[in-house]
């Protein structure tokens, strides 16, 4: 597995807007097109697609939020194809690789919707907390930046 995260250029567009989750994970993230078009409405927003090699298999966007000036992770998403083969857990590593070279990124928050327990696993497993809070109906969770490599 050689998981990179690539920056959207005309190719990747096109590949990451063909990928999907399953149908039963549909209301827990929004879509790849709807997630685009966010980040091209604002300059805060950064898409990524998710590569192995050179086959497209998710797509990641995190941003420096200005609503809080926290750096959030808005979307991590894996294509149906290929969850459940680690994908996900590498996309989100070098996510996070890549955020802690960012000026001023000393945490990292996300929300994941009430019932996605896989994500929330995933979370939890590399590093995550839930805050207690509760944003949009989504439970938030907080990572420290240190100790990354």
């Amino acid at each position: 597995m050689q998981v990179t995260l690539r920056p959207l250029g005309p190719a990747e567009r096109e590949k990451v807007l063909q990928l999907q989750v399953r149908r039963s994970q549909q209301g827990f993230v929004a879509t790849n097109a709807d997630s685009i078009d966010e980040a091209e409405d604002g300059d805060h927003c950064v898409p990524l697609a998710i590569y192995d090699a050179d086959v497209a298999v998710g797509f990641a966007m995190y941003a420096l939020d200005p609503d809080d000036g926290n750096y959030w992770i808005y979307r991590l998403m894996v294509d149906q194809r290929y969850q459940r083969l680690g994908y996900g857990r590498k996309a989100l590593d070098e996510l996070l690789k890549l955020m802690s070279r960012l000026p001023g990124c000393s945490q990292v928050t996300l929300s994941v919707a009430p019932g996605n327990d896989v994500a929330m696993e995933l979370y939890r497993q590399m590093g995550f907390r839930e805050s207690g809070e509760i944003i949009g109906g989504e439970i938030v969770f907080r990572r420290s930046m240190h100790n990354i490599e």
